[in-house]
This record gives structure tokens, C-alpha cells and sequence, in this order.
């Protein structure tokens, strides 16, 4: 069950990196061209650029911490033994990224629903319409990165085990 989970993760931050770059890519074009060349107003294009780099981001969460690609402090985590190495990340699941993906996934639905009910938009007079569907990646983002975190958590927790098994020999 896992192994489909971690497939579909790691092809879903694939799938959305693809769209969402040349998307980004053109859309920052077309804002620049827009905005320097014609000297027309690019408001709706400048929030859509603002909107699809946040949903890269949040779409890759859970694929980037699966290849192992987040930032890490890996100055002390070097030096460690690959066991000490899996209790580190089981702590820093339990601790950090466990907590950090619930608010998201908690605090992110609650912004979704609620921008969805009023049919929030953008502030600015040509801003884009349907805020819900950007403040939607929030939680999506949070549960693609908690489900990451129980995998990894799970391979350091068989790790601990197989090395203890394997002392206990």
C-alpha cells in the first residue's frame, strides 16, 4: 500500500513540475511583455504567476521529500551512523513535520472552505476570481507531505529494527 502511495507522489510532483514550469515560465513572459512592451495592465497576470509557483511548490512537497531533494542541515547529520541517522528522522517526523503538515492540511482546508463559501477573490479591481482554488493547494500540499513523512518515517523505523535485529545476532 505504501509503495502505491510513494508511485503516486513521486509521479503527481513529476506530473506538476511539468505543467507548472513552462506554465510559470510563460506566464512571467507574457506579465514582462505585457507590462515593459505594450504598457498594458498585467494585474491577472501577475497574480496567475504568483498562484502557479505556489502550487509548485505545494504540489512537490510530498515528491521533493521522498528523492531526499529538502533542505537539510546536514553538517552534524554526516557524521552520523546510519541507525542514529534513522532516529534523527523519526524525531524530526514526530516533531517537526508531522505538526507542520496537519496545520497545513487543518489551517489550509479551513482557509479553502472558507474562501470557497464567499467566493473570495483577489483584492486588486483585475484580479483573478476564485481565491479557493489557490488557498486549496494548501492543504492538498500538506497531506502529499505528511503521507512523504510516514513513508521515510516507516523505512527509518525498519532501519532501527533490522540494525538492533542484526546487533542482536
Amino acid at each position: 500500500m505504501l509503495e502505491r502511495i510513494e508511485t503516486f507522489i513521486r509521479k503527481f510532483g513529476v506530473v506538476a513540475a511539468c505543467i507548472l514550469i513552462p506554465a510559470q515560465v510563460l506566464t512571467s513572459l507574457a506579465y514582462l511583455t505585457g507590462r515593459r512592451i505594450f504598457y498594458f495592465s498585467t494585474t491577472p497576470l501577475q497574480e496567475l504567476e504568483w498562484h502557479l509557483f505556489l502550487a509548485l511548490i505545494f504540489l512537490s512537497f510530498g515528491a521533493v521529500l521522498l528523492a531526499d531533494r529538502h533542505v537539510r542541515i546536514d553538517i552534524f547529520r554526516q557524521r552520523l551512523s546510519p541507525t542514529v541517522k534513522s532516529y534523527v528522522e523519526v524525531l524530526g517526523f514526530v516533531i517537526a513535520l508531522a505538526p507542520f503538515s496537519l496545520a497545513l492540511i487543518y489551517f489550509g482546508a479551513g482557509f479553502a472552505w472558507k474562501a470557497f463559501l464567499v467566493d473570495e477573490g483577489s483584492r486588486a479591481a483585475l484580479g483573478l476570481p476564485h481565491r479557493w482554488i489557490i488557498k486549496s493547494m494548501l492543504p492538498i500540499g500538506g497531506v502529499l507531505l505528511l503521507l512523504a513523512g510516514v513513508i521515510l518515517t516507516r523505512r527509518s523505523i525498519n532501519q532501527i529494527w533490522l540494525n538492533k535485529r542484526g546487533h542482536a545476532q
